[in-house]
């Protein structure tokens, strides 16, 4: 048996040195591990995400190859993240502002659990990503890459892939002799299907070290899914509801999310057309400039009583049933590339016209059929929404500067007036978000994201991608306090630091977790944990959450009092401005 196992290796090691002689030569065989790496740039991946393994080394060595045959740039930049939650929130950031997937590598199953909730944002945001990871060794001897050390038993599970199969487009395990690169070109044609999202290829060390045959052309790359519009009868059918509606409303949440502004001016010109307000609904982009006489707000449920014909518009949850139904005769139109909504296993709404068609192709179809003296009157409504609603900001703000300390209110208006219209906002405020919707004016295209999901933390690395794919752009991230300890700042600042991607965030640190306790005081309001101030949701001991990022070196700053706030949010944004990522950490009543 030994013997054979020694055989192998042999047999193995000299196949393999001799293709080493040209990595990049398309009529040699190559090893896996290189044609991994080059068919992911070549299928356009800028950069890898990497929390590096003892499963990992085929992928060094073939980098290492590579940069020796002078083809450093046939493979993806591999950028080191020490914690493997910043790098799938950066590479989500990444995709979220171009629309381009790139790649996140991670370690075995320990990795890969590390993902956890970053994983989840990615599925529920619909943003493509591609995870690669590695598998512990199959073979003890006889082969490069079998195991040579105690964990690699540990790290050994009966089905690794189902740790996120739930959250993936595809999973898939690479499998020698086969060409690395059609797997690539498939995990990546799957993130970016109609309903795009997370794929997940796992490899063995073996399998990667073993030489191929190269079968997939590099110049041809992945196909990408074109929804096309509604048919001319069912956009004839949408333009005659529409215009038959004396108050219509659109109701969305990611019809921005393509980084285009061809989506946000479709959805202006049709509203203004149709004379529709506009709601975004835990908005994942900015759909619709908020400054806007159509932009009515993020609540739908508020303008139930006044609307008689909702257009549900790319969006997974049009509103919450506790807070409220559409009145009896209100017509339900849907128009969305994934109707029925495959990922919820709940999704109970109810819908008089489902048109599974992509929205941007549709509503232009529609508009051009709608004569836009039919919606004067809805107009003329919903910019006296507006109006209102402006108005209410503009007393409630007022009201907060009265009072002592600082409101989430003082704070989102003191971001406001520190960055410009084209400053990237990076949204996980978490119970602070309303306060940033209603405050932060946003009014370009991808000058908003939000994580889509529930996994806290988010922004931090989701910034360093973002500030990676637009580096002219400054990027600020605000974020809940604990939403900030949750999102390994150590990790995402040094990530900034070290990759020259300066970002801004600033914390709204009201050193608790608000969501519990208003949780709490919702469901329970006369009980007695509410009676006791929900003690569990206090963080007793002060924490200053400026000092994780002076372990990279960062701007740092702590702010207590009012008149502090402005100078210290101008400061940040010159230090990053200049080159610096800065943390300002904001102590908020």
């Amino acid at each position: 048996m030994n013997d054979a196992g020694d055989e192998g290796v042999d047999e193995h090691e000299d196949t393999g040195s001799e293709q080493r002689r040209d990595p990049t030569d398309p009529e040699e065989t190559v090893v896996a591990a290189d044609r991994l790496l080059q068919s992911l740039r070549a299928y356009g991946v800028e950069y890898v995400f990497a929390n590096l393994g003892t499963d990992h080394t085929p992928l060094l060595e073939a980098a290492a190859r590579l940069r020796a045959a002078d083809a450093g740039d046939s493979y993806p930049t591999v950028l080191s993240c020490p914690h493997e939650f910043v790098a799938m929130s950066a590479a989500h950031g990444y995709a979220a502002a171009t629309g381009d997937p790139q790649a996140v590598l991670v370690h075995v199953d320990v990795g890969t659990q590390n993902l956890g909730a970053a994983m989840h944002n990615a599925h529920r945001a619909a943003v493509p990503v591609f995870v690669i990871s590695g598998l512990a060794p199959i073979t003890e001897t006889g082969y490069p890459g079998s195991r040579d050390h105690a964990v690699h038993y540990a790290q050994d599970v009966f089905d690794q892939p189902g740790i996120v199969r739930e959250y993936c487009r595809w999973t898939s395990e690479y499998q020698s002799p086969a060409d690395p690169a059609t797997y690539v070109r498939r995990g990546l044609e799957r993130a970016n299907a109609a309903h795009p999202g997370p794929v997940y290829l796992t490899a063995s060390r073996e399998a990667l070290e073993l030489p191929v045959t190269p079968s997939a052309s590099l110049s041809r790359g992945p196909r990408r899914t074109t929804p096309s519009g509604a048919d001319r009868a069912t956009v004839e059918t949408l333009a005659e509801r529409v215009a038959a509606a004396e108050r219509p409303v659109v109701v969305t949440t990611d019809f921005g999310t393509e980084p285009s502004e061809e989506r946000v001016e479709t959805l202006v010109a049709f509203a203004e057309a149709a004379g529709a307000g506009v709601v975004e609904h835990g908005p994942t982009a900015l759909n619709f400039p908020r400054n806007h006489p159509l932009h009515v707000g993020y609540e739908p449920t508020e303008l139930f009583d006044d609307a008689d014909l909702l257009l549900l518009v790319d969006v997974d949850v049009p509103w919450v049933p506790a807070n409220g139904r559409p009145n009896e005769g209100t017509e339900v139109v849907q128009i969305d590339p994934d109707p029925t909504k495959a990922t919820y296993p709940h999704w109970s709404y109810d819908v008089d016209l489902t048109v599974g068609a992509d929205a941007r192709r549709t509503l232009d179809a529609v508009t051009a059929l709608l004569d836009p003296t039919d919606g004067e009157e809805g107009r003329t409504h919903w910019e006296r929404v507006h109006e209102r609603a402006a108005a209410q900001r503009a007393d409630e703000l007022a009201a907060a500067r009265e009072a002592d300390g600082i409101s989430p209110v003082e704070l989102s208006a003191a971001v406001g007036d520190a960055i410009d219209s084209e400053t990237v906002l990076v949204e996980g405020a978490v119970t602070s978000r309303t306060s940033v919707l209603d405050h932060v004016e946003r009014t370009k295209p991808g000058s908003y994201v939000a994580r889509g999901g529930a996994g806290l933390g988010w922004a931090g690395g989701a910034s360093v991608g973002i500030k990676l794919a637009r580096p002219d752009s400054r990027v600020v991230s605000l974020v809940g306090d604990g939403s900030y300890l949750f999102s390994n700042p150590v990790a995402h600042a040094w990530l900034a630091a070290e990759y020259d991607a300066p970002t801004l965030t600033v914390v709204y640190n009201n050193a608790r977790w608000n969501a519990v306790r208003s949780a709490t005081a919702a469901q329970h309001p006369d009980g007695d944990a509410v009676a006791d101030g929900v003690p569990e949701s206090e963080f007793g001991t002060p924490l200053d959450l400026s000092v994780p990022a002076r372990a990279a070196g960062l701007h740092t700053q702590r702010v207590e009092e009012e008149a502090e706030l402005a100078d210290a949010l101008a400061e940040a944004v010159d230090a990053v401005d200049g080159g610096k990522p800065a943390v300002v950490d904001v102590r908020i009543r």
